[in-house]
């Protein structure tokens, strides 16, 4: 039980899923079905004509199946290059999160930020990008919160991820490849005050119970 409770358990079956995902895609030749099927499409949720496109398209009425897509879309990725650079941040990171703070919160924090992180995205992309057609996918947003909660925690490391983000998201730009780095930011903005929330809870509730 002691060796067990120093294994990251929650981070690597996070990373576990992730991989199946994508091998079921990647091997199954279904990769791109997947995207459209399962990845978000902003102006579906801020855009009343992409909202009427996308219910006429999949047959559904409302806001329901969009919001769906901004939590599946956390599990999808578009390539190998895509799934490594975000697995190899959960792994670098997400262990000492975890063990900090306990498996319920991080497990917590990293879909509440994935979810603010798709959001943060559409309302950048609908509403000042004008390009809120183009599908959302990958857990960038989830485990940039990842890295807020270990910024927040006081882990320098996840500064440097961040800075690898900005770099990563830089030389995408002149190669022309797709990054939503609108997702990264409000990922990492959730995990910080997602954590500092977390810890002010947790220390008021640790000074009450000392006053008893």
């Amino acid at each position: 039980m002691a060796v067990l409770s120093k294994i990251p358990l929650a981070t690597i079956s996070l990373i576990a899923i992730n991989a199946a995902v994508f091998a079921v895609g990647f091997f199954t030749d279904s990769q791109s079905q997947i995207i459209r099927n399962y990845g978000f499409i902003p102006d579906s949720l801020f855009n009343a004509d992409g909202l009427t496109a996308f219910n006429d398209q999949n047959g559904d009425n409302g806001f329901f199946p969009s919001l769906m897509r901004m939590f599946t879309s956390m599990f999808i990725h578009a390539n190998i290059a895509h799934i490594t650079f975000n697995l190899v941040a959960l792994a670098s990171m997400g262990g000492f999160a975890e063990k900090a703070i306990g498996v319920t919160r991080y497990l917590s924090v990293y879909f509440l930020s994935g979810i603010f992180a798709a959001f943060f995205h559409g309302i950048v992309a609908s509403y000042f990008l004008n390009n809120g057609q183009v599908l959302l996918v990958g857990a960038s947003g989830a485990i940039s919160g990842i890295l807020g909660m270990s910024a927040a925690l006081g882990n320098r490391q996840a500064y440097y991820w961040l800075v690898f983000q900005i770099v990563f998201a830089f030389l995408g730009s002149v190669s022309s490849i797709p990054i939503a780095f609108t997702a990264h930011i409000g990922g990492f903005i959730a995990g910080v005050l997602l954590t500092k929330i977390l810890v002010m809870v947790e220390h008021n509730k640790n000074a009450i119970e000392k006053e008893r």
